[in-house]
């Protein structure tokens, strides 16, 4: 849900994230704190709507405890552990490490030694290990609650959406505790056994991202690989994995187009199409995507632009895609593109009109090979943007049964569409900022809660465990359940 030439240049950077983390002060404690108030500004002047889930005294009010520690402690792990972004629950505000910057520190840091995985506000050991079994409980590190520690870390989510899974436990650790060269671990390998106690030593980077490489979860790797890809389960059965949308249409049809031969060839009675870890893409690649599963010859494919926020407000440190500073004459088009796409209605809000929608199709038809019989979706915490979309048009349509978590993003509206990139001025972090929201339907959302789309089944932490400790897909088991029952 990016524009073209945003998402190249934010797609460079996105494996770096922001694990990083420096021995010592590597900046000032005044460029830590110029950083931290330009990102705070940029909030709250280029934000499409930044105060819908939080108010603007709230917010104040915890950007000052924040701006206090990093002040007390300026560290680069304080300056992103206390950033401001997260605050305004938008699930696409990101920041993101210079690339520089994440090598050079990436060589000296300490690192948990364990992959894990955070599931229902829990942690489990997510690799075989000599030291601890694997899918085991983590309980506590360093004498702090897990739970304690969950709590800490930042919730990358829209709105009040409960999205655990999201959180990188490993690298938020190693954030939490950037001098420790030993962890004290408390963990449960099951519930039938007694906690035990166990010290590791930490780890370098490259131990830290073989561990995270040879994780047990998830097992369709090859999904992941290609962005989509389907296989038969049984003679009745089968699984299309889709892991992007983002693909070109004309990509994705073809793609599509064989899938669907093969399931039309083979007779399938059954499909489960698994969206999970799905972080978005094309908004109007949706519904092309949708046809294929269609019941209806035509079905509703509505979405609304909005933003109270059409021009640039912010114009220091704006970065081109060549992470150039945005010229005068960049800056007026890119206010150009929006001034003549979006008109201001009588509720404040600035809409995308006709020139913007210049390929929107609002009764979508039904592709010629669509799947008509039983489908089961799988959805997870990191179900996010577009896939939400995806998820709406599927639950609305009432096409069948969602199995898994809920969605990261809200379930009837999102940010995304176009983004804005900052280049922050000491520390040269990337801050990405949408220019628009998008509701799934003709009006603007006025709430200032959400959820995301929320599944009809889901497994417990124990099945969760079970399954992790088998070295099986416990979500997909519960899918095939769910299908043999009847949907």
């Amino acid at each position: 849900m990016r524009n073209v030439v945003w998402a190249i240049f934010f797609s460079l950077f996105c494996n770096f994230s922001v694990f990083s983390q420096v021995k010592g002060n590597y900046y000032t404690a005044k460029e830590y704190i110029e950083d931290f108030d330009f990102m705070v500004d940029l909030v709250k002047h280029q934000h499409p709507n930044p105060f819908r889930f939080i108010t603007e005294k709230d917010f104040d009010k915890e950007v000052s405890k924040r701006r206090k520690r990093l002040e007390k402690e300026p560290t680069l792990e304080r300056f992103i552990l206390d950033n401001p972004l997260y605050l305004i629950r938008d699930a696409h505000l990101e920041l993101i490490s210079d690339p520089l910057l994440f090598e050079k520190y990436s060589k000296q840091a300490n690192f948990f030694p364990l992959s894990t995985l955070v599931y229902d506000n829990r942690v489990w050991v997510n690799q075989y290990s000599f030291a601890i079994p694997s899918g085991a409980e983590l309980l506590r590190v360093n004498g702090q609650d897990v739970g304690d520690l969950l709590r800490q870390m930042p919730d990358k989510v829209d709105g009040h959406v409960q999205a655990s899974t999201q959180k990188d436990f490993s690298l938020y650790i190693s954030l939490f505790f950037p001098k420790a060269t030993v962890y004290t671990v408390e963990y449960r390998a099951n519930p039938k056994e007694d906690v035990k106690t166990i010290q590791i030593n930490s780890v370098n980077y490259m131990t830290y991202d073989y561990n995270n490489n040879k994780s047990i979860l998830p097992l369709a790797l090859m999904a992941y690989k290609t962005g989509i890809y389907g296989m038969a389960i049984d003679d009745s059965t089968y699984i299309l994995y889709i892991k992007s949308f983002n693909p070109s249409e004309e990509y994705a049809y073809t793609i599509l187009n064989a899938v669907f031969a093969e399931i039309k060839e083979k007779n399938i009675q059954h499909l489960i199409i698994d969206i999970r870890d799905n972080a978005g893409g094309s908004l109007s690649n949706i519904p092309l995507f949708y046809s294929f599963i269609s019941k209806s010859k035509t079905f509703k494919n509505s979405y609304k632009y909005a933003t109270k926020v059409p021009e640039i407000r912010v114009k220091d440190n704006l970065v081109d895609e060549n992470d150039k500073l945005a010229t005068g004459s960049e800056i007026a088009a890119l206010n150009n593109f929006m001034k003549q796409r979006f008109d201001l209605a009588e509720d404040g809000f600035y809409y995308g009109n006709n020139r913007l929608e210049e390929y929107y199709i609002e009764n979508y038809p039904q592709d010629k090979n669509a799947f008509t019989g039983t489908v089961v979706l799988l959805q997870n915490n990191n179900t996010v943007s577009a896939a939400a979309y995806f998820a709406y048009v599927f639950e609305l349509n009432q096409r069948g049964l969602k199995v898994g978590q809920e969605t990261r993003s809200c379930g009837n509206f999102t940010t995304a569409a176009w983004f804005l990139n900052y280049k922050l001025p000491h520390s040269g972090f990337l801050v990405t900022i949408p220019r628009s929201e998008i509701f799934f339907n003709v009006l603007a959302n006025k709430e200032n809660s959400c959820r995301g789309v929320i599944p009809d089944y889901t497994i417990t932490a124990e099945a969760f465990q079970e399954g992790l400790q088998k070295g099986e897909d416990a979500e997909l088991q519960l899918a095939l359940s769910v299908l043999k029952k009847g949907n």
